[in-house]
């Protein structure tokens, strides 16, 4: 009875790994990558497109950065999920708690007042 490679032969059996026959799939996508080279056009397109504004400014990603750091402070003093989770204690609960009530003002104060992005610059 020949042996049939896998079948009935549980984890002992060692299979050699396939290789596909003539570069396959695997060459086929190196191939295109290698190819797939950007002209100076397109560089200096991407290049333009930082300077252009497509990408959120300084001032934008303070006033998120300010805002989700408040939100954070919100959540983890008062959801309770943390605490039940044991990431934090009930008592550092309460303290985060306390201290929401100075971090959610200033981190508002400093996203109404931070300074916005000149479009001027070159």
């Amino acid at each position: 009875m020949p042996l049939r490679s896998g079948v009935g032969r549980g984890a002992s059996t060692i299979h050699p790994p396939r290789t596909p026959r003539g570069g396959g799939r695997r060459r086929h996508l190196l191939r295109l990558r290698v190819g797939a080279k950007k002209s100076p056009e397109e560089e200096g397109d991407a290049n333009n497109a930082l300077s252009s504004g497509v990408l959120p400014g300084r001032s934008v990603l303070l006033r998120a950065g300010a805002v989700l750091f408040a939100l954070g402070f919100v959540d983890a003093g008062y959801s309770g999920d943390w605490s039940r989770i044991g990431a934090i204690s009930r008592d550092t609960e309460e303290l985060l708690k306390l201290g929401a009530y100075a971090v959610v003002p200033l981190c508002v104060a400093l996203a109404v007042l931070a300074p916005g992005d000149s479009g001027s610059e070159s």
